[in-house]
């Protein structure tokens, strides 16, 4: 009997201790996410404002990058986010496909 209520408890044990680790690799995960993707907004921020006051024709509507292009104006775009965004009229727009990472992007409200 004693066998079994500890096979119980390490059960129980294993199980939690799981769930709070899976948590807290969420939570870091979503952390990194939103840090970098705050970082891409500044950086698209900064190079719009760098534009215009170099080109009193430019126009942040007219401002469209994708994949490559990106690099041009988020240079320290992760590679692998380089497929998640995209620079449409002046804005960052998420469009990965996980929708994790769309919902933290709305959360950011950039």
């Amino acid at each position: 009997m004693l066998v079994i209520v500890i096979a119980v408890v390490c059960l129980i044990l294993f199980f939690v201790c799981r769930v709070y680790n899976n948590t807290s690799i969420d939570a870091s995960e979503e952390e990194a996410f939103k840090l970098n993707v705050y970082q891409y907004y500044l950086q698209v921020e900064n190079y719009k404002k760098d534009m215009a006051q170099n080109n009193s024709e430019f126009n942040s509507d007219d401002l469209n990058a994708y994949g490559a292009k990106i690099k041009a104006i988020i240079p320290d775009i992760i590679e692998t986010d380089l497929s998640k965004f995209k620079i449409e009229h002046g804005k960052l727009i998420y469009i990965g496909i996980s929708d994790k990472e769309k919902q933290w992007t709305e959360e950011l409200r950039i």
